[in-house]
């Protein structure tokens, strides 16, 4: 007897399989057709009799969740290269995080353990980041060594600029058990040389040391028998540059509580090491009262020229009306 077969609705495509003793059945339902499990008409509850529908299929195993991409590190701030406290303590910090870090993650690859081969394997890695830090090492110890040298009074013959600039505080320094608190000592030379090059720039500088330089060979040239670095200071060029400098230093003090922290700080952290033989003054440093001095001294000429029509008609046509009245007043400040 051939099976019955409900026609399709007009949507429903033919389909075969199921029970092989009877026929497919078609319901209708919202949106389509059901296919019901045999011809009693049962649907998706079946009977009694019918057998029982096959398990459902065990859901994949759950994947572990990947684990989260380490977050980058932090830029770390430009090391500030004015102190030699400070740039050997960040390169020691670098140096030491670099160090442990490697080893955390090394051991946590290898189940939280490590051998002597491990470490030796890892050396390789260590001599490359030393090999990197080398260049700052490098430019660390040549700011402070330069600035160590150009401390030295006799080698300013090389550094023509520096020696007049410290000729006009020099006579300030005390040595010894004579210094007090408030005196200014020779150890803050380094300190001041590298406060120089960043209040005028190290472009600048080196162009005020060959004006000098061409000032120094001029003199020696001029046919006296002993060269006068009075001669030097003198002269109408080294007058130009000294002004010029006193200008840009004392336009650098126009917050003056801001940069007088900056500079006593710069200074502190450059003192050329004590020798046993100073007495108190192995322990000095530089601070408020002695700050004063110093920009008293340093900026002697400028105050000077403030004082007279003369030398304010000089500074305004140099610099303009607006630079000589705000020198008054920063010059003003530093007297208080």
């Amino acid at each position: 007897m051939a099976k019955p077969i409900i026609p399709p609705g007009p949507s429903q495509a033919p389909q075969t399989g199921g029970d092989e003793e009877g026929a497919e059945f078609f319901i209708p339902e919202p949106g389509g057709y059901q296919r019901t499990d045999s011809d009693t008409g049962q649907g998706a509850n079946t009977g009694a009799g019918s057998p029982p529908p096959p398990p459902a299929a065990a859901p994949p195993p759950a994947q572990p969740a990947p684990a989260p991409a380490p977050a980058p590190a932090a830029e770390s701030p430009p090391m500030d290269m004015s102190s030699p406290k400070d740039v050997s303590r960040a390169l020691a910090d670098t140096v030491v995080t670099a160090l442990v870090d490697k080893l955390k993650a090394e051991a946590e690859a290898r189940g939280g353990h490590l051998t002597t081969r491990d470490l030796e394997a890892m050396q390789a890695d260590f001599e490359r980041q030393a090999e990197a830090l080398s260049s700052v090492f490098e430019q660390s110890f040549e700011v402070y060594v330069k600035a160590r040298e150009r401390a030295v009074w006799d080698q300013q013959r090389n550094y023509p600029f520096d020696r007049l600039m410290v000729k006009k505080f020099s006579n300030l320094f005390r040595d010894g058990g004579e210094i007090g608190p408030d005196d200014l000592s020779r150890r803050m030379l380094p300190g001041f040389f590298v406060a120089l090059g960043m209040m005028l720039g190290t472009e600048v500088v080196e162009k005020y040391q060959e004006k000098c330089r061409t000032i120094v060979d001029r003199v020696k040239a001029s046919g006296k028998s002993v060269f006068n670095w009075d001669d030097v200071y003198a002269d109408e060029v080294a007058k130009t540059v000294n002004l010029d400098a006193e200008v840009a230093i004392a336009g650098y003090f126009e917050d003056f509580d801001k940069r007088a922290e900056w500079f006593i700080e710069l200074v502190n952290n450059h003192l050329t090491p004590p020798d046993p033989s100073m007495g108190a003054a192995a322990g000095w440093q530089l601070n408020h009262a002695g700050l004063k001095k110093f920009l008293g001294a340093l900026l002697c000429d400028l105050r000077a020229d403030l004082e007279t029509d003369n030398g304010k008609m000089r500074i305004t046509k140099r610099f303009g009306a607006d630079t000589c009245a705000n020198l008054f007043d920063i010059l003003t400040k530093i007297q208080e």
